[in-house]
C-alpha cells in the first residue's frame, strides 16, 4: 500500500499556491482610500509634533521660573534636530509604506522625494523651524491635488 502523505501534499499544493497568489495580489487602494490613509498618518504626526512643541514650551517656562536650563533649551536647533526632524522622517517613511494606487507610484515617489528634501533642509537649517516643511506652498499644492488635505500642512 502506498503512503497517503505524498498524494495529500500533491493535492494540497495547488490550493496553497492559489491562496498565496491571491494574498500577494491584494487590490491596490483607490486614490481616495490612499489619500485618507496618508492623511491619517500625517494627522497622527501633527499631533505628536504639537505635543512635542507644548512640552518644549513647558520646559522653557519652568527653566525661566527656576533659572535652570538644559542643553535642549540653550540650543533650540539641537532640539529641532533631535525631536522634530525624526517625526517628519517617520511620517515620510510611513507614507512611503502605504501601497500606492495602480499607476500612481511614480508620482507619489516624486512627491515624497520633495518632502524628504524639505525635511533635509529643516535638518540643515533648524532655526527656520517647521515652516520649512509646512509652509512650502508648492508641496502643499501637490499634496492637495492628490486629495491629501492634512499632509501638506504638517
Amino acid at each position: 500500500m502506498r503512503p497517503a502523505r505524498p498524494r495529500l501534499i500533491a493535492l494540497a499544493l495547488p490550493v496553497v499556491l492559489l491562496a498565496a497568489a491571491a494574498c500577494s495580489k491584494a487590490a491596490a487602494p483607490s486614490q481616495e482610500q490612499y489619500a485618507s490613509m496618508a492623511d491619517s498618518v500625517c494627522e497622527s504626526t501633527g499631533e505628536k509634533l504639537t505635543d512635542l512643541e507644548e512640552q518644549y514650551d513647558v520646559e522653557k517656562y519652568e527653566a525661566a521660573a527656576t533659572g535652570e536650563s538644559t542643553i535642549t533649551l540653550d540650543r533650540p536647533e539641537r532640539w529641532m534636530r533631535v525631536k522634530i526632524v525624526p517625526q517628519y522622517e517617520r511620517m515620510s517613511s510611513s507614507l512611503k509604506g502605504i501601497p500606492p494606487p495602480e499607476g500612481d507610484g511614480t508620482y507619489l515617489s516624486d512627491l515624497y522625494a520633495d518632502l524628504d528634501e524639505r525635511i533635509e533642509t529643516l535638518h540643515r537649517r533648524p532655526s527656520d523651524g517647521r515652516d520649512v516643511v509646512r509652509k512650502d506652498t508648492l508641496l502643499q499644492q501637490r499634496f492637495r491635488s492628490y486629495g491629501m488635505e492634512t499632509c501638506g500642512t504638517i
